[in-house]
Order: C-alpha cells, then structure tokens, then sequence
C-alpha cells in the first residue's frame, strides 16, 4: 500500500501528526472532516501521485522529463486544479511501490524502487464530486471550461453506459437502468414504495439517481472488466502511440537474439497491463438518503473486494458512511468466527441480511483520517479494531442534541 505526506498545501497546514507525517493509503481509505479542510485535496494530490508512479513505471515517462520545468505543479497538478494550492513552504513525499516522489523547496525528485516486484499496475479512477452534471446534461463533452477530471470520467461513462446490460438493476431500490443506443439516451425505470411504475430519463430522475448512477456504473464497469479479463487494459490513444513505439523498438533491434526480444515483449506487455482498481470517490453520499448510502457503500465495498489488490478512497461529510464502514468491519468478525465454529445456516443468513458478505472488510484493511479546520491531519482512533465514534462528524451531531436540550432549558424560564 502507499503513503503520502503533505504539509502546507492549500488548507493544509502541518499535515499528518503521526507516523512520521505519513498517511497509510489502505484497501478503505476514509476521509472526513469540515468543508474546505482539504480531503479533496488530498484524494487528487494521492490521484496525481499514483496516475504518475505508474506512468513512470510502463515507460511512458522518464524521471528527468516530470522532474523538469516544474511539470508537476504546472502540469500534472493542474490536471486537477491544484496549482495554485501549492506554496514556498509545501512539502509532498509519495511512497509507492515502485516509486517514490518528493517534492520539497519548489523542486521534485523522482527515485525508483530498488525492488519493485510487488508493483501491480492499477486502473485509476477518479470520480469527482460533480459527476451530478454529467446526468443533468447531453453531450456534455461539447461544453468548454468543464473540469480534464470531469471530463476524463465522462468518457469512461459513456464506454460503461453503452456496455450495461439491458435492465440492469442498481443497488438502492427496485430501479434499473437502461440505454437507449439508439438516440443515446440513459434512462432508469422501477416502482416506487406506492406501486407507482416510472421510466424515465437520467436527466429527469431525482438529484440523488443523477449522482448514484454515474458513480455505479462506472465502478461496476470496471471491476467487471478486470475480474473477467485480466488481459484487458483501457490505453488512452497516447498510450497506446507510445506503446506502439516500445515494440516497434524492441522489434526492429537487430542485436536481440529472438528469445531476448520475446522476454522484452513480454516484460512491456506485463507493464501495461492493469491489474487493479484503484476508486478514488468524492462525496458518494451525495444527495442520497441514509438507508441509500448504506446500499450504495456496500456496493463500493464489494467492487473493492473483488480483487485482493483493489483500493478504495472516499471523501466524505457524511457521519453513516463511517457507522456502515464500522458495520463492515465489524461483520467481517463476525464471519471468521462463524466460519470457524460452523455457524448454522440461519445465523449466516441473518448476518448477511445486516451486512452482505461480499462487502465485509477486515480491520486491518481500512483507515479512516479526520482533516481539521486546522490543517492538521489525524488518524481516528480505533476501539477493538473499529472506527471511534469519536469523530467529527458524530460530534456535530451530538451539538445538534445539545443545541436542542439548552432551547427546552430556555423554554423553561419562560
């Protein structure tokens, strides 16, 4: 797993206060804290570090090419709006598998590896905040001045779109989606707790579909390409140029001996061929009632759980998505012991009722960080292996509560 530290960046003021000021990047990686504290800055800085790692990696660039004319604030950053949140004092140090990044008094170093055999190329998807818009709009490719991340996970909407099955039902609700190729259209159907029928478009459906539907398909789209056919890499048209540059290379190399050229072919074909998914999502909650985003996060954790090299990254305001995290871990417990005692089957079917299996997480596999107004960065405590309820966003709710009993104790001097 990766690690990264961050100081004075944006909101960001000294970073992570433990571990020698690193963030651990697990299987679950939560986010949470106040608006404008600085998780969507870190969930893109993390992006950006990984999307280059393996750039770096496959060959697709060198280390003395990111390393110049300060391409990393002015180009790869910018990739996601961040150029203007670094400062003279700004410090980012990146620990992959393969690479480690530094940058530190405005100039970046690049180091590899020693041994970097346990690289696994990933499949990098950011999924930003405003995918809302993607459903509230046709053809929005067409529109200027739309965010590259925006637009980078519109085209791999539309590939899933036009892939997804017909009637393909979703997590949250008894609703299906469907595309119509035809006039290219995504539409969602279903029957409502009234015994309403509706078919609609994406574009006419509640806020809360608009978000959740981008968000699934694209992720189911994903996980099912690399749990089906491993082989298969999404290369962007760049990609594949200078892919077909290597091996023009490797081919017309006259001092390799045929078996040389054949392990070089293979070696290349090996560096580009993605094994993971890593999903980094802002906000999943958005617009969606707490029973929905209980639904819609073990369909996340089961996407996750497909692959035992997948990540998965959250940025979050909402207090259920850690008390259903902490539910997930917390029937992965449950699980081992009911596996190891042999649990009748009716114990088993009830736990899977409060948490499906496919989406319980180990303890060991997830962290959740807690960004202050501050800009400080502070790993939640964990009792017995599951997330404090200690937090931030569990606090404001008990203020809500106090708020409400100093109105009744005002009441009552009346």
């Amino acid at each position: 797993m990766s690690k990264l530290r961050v100081e004075h960046f944006g909101p960001i003021t000294t970073g992570c206060a433990e571990d020698n000021g690193f963030m651990d990047f697990r299987k679950v990686t939560v986010l949470i804290g106040n608006q404008g504290t600085g998780k969507s800055s870190i969930a893109k800085l993390f992006s950006t570090c990984c999307w280059l790692e393996k750039a770096l990696f496959q060959g697709r660039l060198t280390p003395k090419y990111v390393m110049g004319y300060n391409r990393f604030v002015k180009q790869y950053c910018a990739y996601q709006n961040l150029k203007n949140y670094f400062r003279p004092g700004t410090v980012v140090e990146y620990q992959g598998s393969a690479y480690h990044l530094t940058y530190r008094n405005e100039k970046l170093l690049v180091a590899p590896v020693a041994a970097a055999s346990g690289y696994r190329v990933p499949q990098i998807m950011y999924v930003p905040a405003e995918r809302n818009f993607l459903s509230a709009v046709d053809e929005p490719d067409k529109l200027k001045g739309l965010p590259q991340s925006l637009l980078t996970f519109w085209e791999e909407l539309r590939r899933a779109q036009r892939e997804a099955p017909d009637n393909l039902a979703l997590a949250v609700g008894q609703v299906r989606f469907a595309y119509d190729k035809r006039r290219n259209i995504p539409r969602i159907s279903g029957t409502t707790a009234g015994k309403v029928a509706f078919d609609l478009r994406l574009s006419e459906a509640s806020s809360g579909f608009q978000s959740l539907v981008p968000l699934l398909l694209v992720l189911r789209h994903l996980t099912a390409r690399h749990e089906h056919d491993d082989s298969r890499s999404a290369l962007s048209a760049e990609e594949r140029r200078k892919l077909t540059v290597r091996v023009n290379e490797i081919l017309n190399n006259q001092q390799l001996t045929p078996e040389v050229r054949g392990v070089a072919l293979a070696a290349l074909s090996q560096r580009f061929r993605t094994e993971t998914l890593l999903s980094i999502v802002e906000e999943p909650e958005q617009n969606l009632f707490p029973t929905s985003q209980r639904a819609m996060l073990y369909q996340l954790l089961e996407y996750a759980n497909t692959n035992v090299g997948n990540e998965l990254v959250l940025t979050t305001h909402s207090p259920y998505i850690v008390n259903y995290l902490t539910l997930a871990i917390k029937a992965q417990e449950v699980l081992q012991k009911a596996t190891t005692q042999a649990a009748p089957t009716e114990a088993l079917q009830q736990l899977h009722s409060i948490v499906p299996a496919t989406a319980a997480v180990a303890a060991a596999d997830t962290v959740v960080y807690e960004l202050t107004e501050a800009g400080q960065i502070q790993r939640l405590a964990t009792y017995h292996g599951l997330p404090s309820d200690d937090n931030y966003l569990n606090q404001q709710l008990e203020e809500a509560n106090n708020l409400f009993a100093d109105l009744l104790g005002l009441e009552a001097t009346f």
